[in-house]
């Protein structure tokens, strides 16, 4: 009777021991699905992120350039003046295929290395609303191209103060903000090197 629990118990064992490892297998195998289903997700919107970020305003404004040499109101007739007319398309970009990021799978972690600065470009148009030669001193084609250039240099003076860099900066924070929740969501951590981290942490909390 000894000799069958005996028997019993050992086949018993078996029958654990090979429950046991197929569990752990099966276990294991699950979790490296779900490793490889996640990668694949915090990949494609890594790969969403790869995109230009553009921003664009148009710009209009008039100009009058004085030339005011002859200040005597009995001279005021010599005098020149010229009226511009200014347009402008400015364009904030984020290159963002030239964004460096590394996905660590086996822990869990994105590391977003570096991202790309934002480039301005301007594209202005200056035009002559109005000019106004004064007798004896006519406009020169050195003093329009002068007028032209001081118009352009003023367009760009006016982008330089506009919000158009704070748009663009917002835009990429909510684009960031869209992989950040991903990760929260799979429950992967993300280290941010870049200096737009801080406007992020409370998503990597």
């Amino acid at each position: 009777m000894f000799k069958i629990w005996k028997k019993i118990s050992f086949v018993l064992s078996i029958i654990i021991v090979i429950l046991a490892l197929y569990f752990i297998i099966n276990v294991r195998s699950d979790s490296n699905d779900n490793i490889v289903a996640d990668t694949r997700i915090i990949n494609h919107e890594i790969e969403r992120l790869n995109k230009m970020i553009v921003i664009e305003q148009n710009y209009s404004a008039f100009r009058t350039k004085d030339f005011n040499k002859f200040n005597s109101k009995y001279l005021d007739f010599l005098n020149k003046n010229i009226v511009l007319y200014i347009t402008a398309k400015a364009q904030v970009v984020y290159d963002m295929k030239k964004m460096i990021v590394e996905v660590d799978s086996i822990n869990k972690r994105i590391h977003i290395l570096s991202i790309p600065e934002p480039q301005v470009e301007v594209f202005p148009n200056v035009e002559i609303y109005s000019m106004e030669d004064g007798m004896f001193n006519r406009f020169s084609k050195s003093d329009l191209n002068l007028v032209m250039e001081e118009g352009k240099r003023d367009i760009y003076k006016e982008v330089e103060k506009s919000n158009i860099k704070s748009l663009a900066k917002k835009q990429l924070i909510s684009n960031l903000q869209d992989l950040y929740s991903m990760a929260k969501l799979y429950r992967w951590q993300i280290q941010d090197d870049t200096p737009y981290a801080k406007d992020l942490i409370p998503l990597n909390d």
